[in-house]
């Protein structure tokens, strides 16, 4: 069944034992798991930890581990990470085996609607899921006050909503950041907002996806803030060039599958790899401001912009730079 990630604190821990907890949201994610072990007394289990590919590659130790348990065992906690769908059969078994003496941690990115392990999570009952959405910029804020309070830290409004925003709606990006100010705290409790700037200087955690779509959106304040936080290595901006060709050939399929079928959503279904939910509305967005022979202009671009960052690398981020910029540019110009 479906429980919301705030209402965790309510869970019975006779009533479930094994969880699937996804999202993007990598600190809810973590402090979700550390709530539910916790509440479940863990001083008395032994903790285990996979991968799903660990667990596929030599499923029978695996089953032996939680389906032939010796009477001096400990009870165990095994979290498992990046589920997917490969894992449902092993779902299936443990829930008709009825095991109770294991904690089952689950934990996957974001899973469509149609993921078939979501799903059987989300329909049974005697199973628990957890989805773990970005956090917003409130509750974001929430978790700084009680921080600084606790530090005696000094902050001002202006401060906490800038350390806010820069966490990029996760509390695991945040309390990165929290763990620098707690440091500087310990010579001063008072912290200037310029302080905070320069201490939080959060190089990188834009997300490359969020990065194309702004561009492809055309949102030129949003680009011009990104690249002032923002720097760019070698290797930064191969994959950053990478994730674009690969958003602007999926839009150039949607564009050219949209002749024929004009239901968008199911144009969606059909696209190889899946849009997530989060991403539609910047999709749909990109549909209508993006014609194929723009895009198909874009896709070469793409292609000289690396082969001149490969020949120019003192100059690379100013190469990359520039395109992002002409993207956005380009789309103004004729929407």
């Amino acid at each position: 069944m479906i429980i919301k990630s705030y209402e965790i604190t309510k869970i019975q821990k006779e009533v479930f034992n094994c969880f699937l907890i996804y999202g993007e949201n990598i600190g809810l994610k973590k402090d979700a798991v550390d709530y539910l072990i916790k509440s479940n007394n863990n001083n008395k289990y032994k903790k285990l930890k996979y991968d799903e590919e660990e667990i596929l590659n030599d499923p029978n130790n695996f089953y032996n581990l939680i389906f032939s348990g010796s009477l001096f065992d400990d009870n165990k906690i095994i979290i498992i990470n990046k589920t997917t769908d490969k894992l449902l059969n092993l779902v299936e078994d443990i829930l008709q085996k009825e095991i109770k003496d294991i904690l089952f941690f689950f934990k996957a990115d974001l899973l469509e609607k149609k993921s078939k392990i979501r799903s059987y999570f989300e329909k049974n009952k005697k199973l628990a899921c957890i989805p773990c959405y970005q956090d917003t910029n409130y509750n974001l804020t929430k978790i700084i006050n009680n921080e600084i309070r606790k530090e005696k830290i000094k902050l001002s409004a202006e401060s906490i909503n800038l350390l806010a925003e820069r966490a990029n709606g996760d509390r695991n990006n945040l309390q990165i950041e929290i763990d620098k100010l707690k440091s500087f705290a310990l010579k001063n409790k008072s912290i200037t907002y310029e302080q905070l700037k320069e201490l939080t200087n959060m190089t990188s955690k834009f997300d490359n996806n969020y990065i194309v779509n702004i561009c492809l959106n055309g949102d030129k304040k949003k680009l011009n803030k990104t690249i002032g936080e923002n720097s760019f290595s070698l290797e930064d901006i191969y994959i950053l060039l990478k994730t674009f060709s690969k958003k602007v050939h999926r839009l150039l399929q949607i564009k050219i599958l949209n002749r024929e079928e004009k239901n968008i959503e199911q144009i969606f279904y059909q696209i190889k790899p899946p849009i997530f939910w989060k991403e539609k509305d910047d999709v749909k967005k990109q549909i209508l401001l993006w014609n194929e022979k723009k895009l198909n202009l874009i896709i070469n671009k793409i292609n000289q912009i690396e082969l001149n960052c490969k020949k120019n690398h003192e100059i690379s981020a100013n190469i990359l730079l520039d395109f992002l910029c002409n993207v956005c540019d380009e789309v103004n110009s004729y929407s």
